[in-house]
Order: C-alpha cells, then sequence, then structure tokens
C-alpha cells in the first residue's frame, strides 16, 4: 500500500476512534432547585473519590441563582465512574460557606442523594452515585 493511503488510513482511523471514545465518556447535568433567596451564587462540586471527598473536587462550576431559585450544571464528557455532588448556595458572593451559630444557620448546602446530615459531612459512599452514559441528577435546597 502507498504511503499516502497508508496516511489516510490511519487518520481515518484515528478519527473514528477519538469519536468512539468521546461518545463514550457521558454527561452529567446537575439540576439545582428552591436556591433561597435567589441572591449571589451556586457553587456545585463534583468529587470522584472517598480519598478526595470534600478535600478536592474533581471538577466545579459556579453560576448566579436564576430568580425562580433555580441553577443547571453540566459536567462534559467525564470518564464512566461514581461520584458525589456538592452544591453550596453562596449568598452573600464572598466566596466561602457562612456558618451559624454551632454551624447551624448559615447558608445553605445539600448533597446528592438528597442526604441530609443532621451534624458534620456525610460519607462518599453516602452520597455518591453511578455515570455509566448520560445522567441528570436533580438536587433541592432547603
Amino acid at each position: 500500500m502507498p504511503f499516502r493511503k497508508k496516511a489516510l488510513a490511519l487518520a481515518a482511523t484515528s478519527i473514528l476512534f477519538s469519536s468512539i471514545c468521546l461518545a463514550e465518556s457521558p454527561d452529567l447535568v446537575v439540576n439545582v432547585s428552591n436556591a433561597k433567596p435567589a441572591t449571589g451564587t451556586l457553587e456545585i462540586s463534583l468529587f470522584n473519590s472517598t480519598e478526595t471527598f470534600m478535600k478536592q473536587p474533581y471538577l466545579q462550576t459556579s453560576g448566579p441563582i436564576k430568580e425562580s431559585g433555580n441553577y443547571k450544571a453540566l459536567f462534559g464528557k467525564l470518564p464512566p465512574g461514581e461520584y458525589a455532588v456538592v452544591v453550596v448556595h453562596d449568598e452573600n458572593g464572598n466566596g466561602k460557606l457562612d456558618t451559624g451559630f454551632l454551624g447551624l444557620g448559615g447558608e445553605s448546602y445539600a448533597f446528592s442523594n438528597d442526604v441530609r446530615p443532621f451534624f458534620g459531612w456525610p460519607d462518599f459512599e453516602d452520597v455518591k452515585f453511578s455515570v455509566q452514559s448520560d445522567k441528570q441528577i436533580e438536587i433541592v435546597m432547603e
């Protein structure tokens, strides 16, 4: 086979392989609702392991809350696996989670799987979910 035909065959195979790999990388959509008041920003953190949970997010995004109290975040082309989501409502835009007396009554936060711990943070095992294909999850702020 002449060099030119080999090069074209290699290029076509490379493009096809890349397309297949991207097709197998799912998207995750996180729909957040009931953020009150509808001020400030929502920070959505995606974690992918027990070791990094609540320490170092795998991915993070943030943005302003709509008047309706809703926000939609897209984490595109994820490797299939287990993930957990933490949402923090930064009402005053100071870049941190403000807590009240004894950690109660400050800015709100929520976890995937609708986990509502009484004290402290939940375990990764409690809030994790599997992403093998495109997925949407709902998180309701309280």
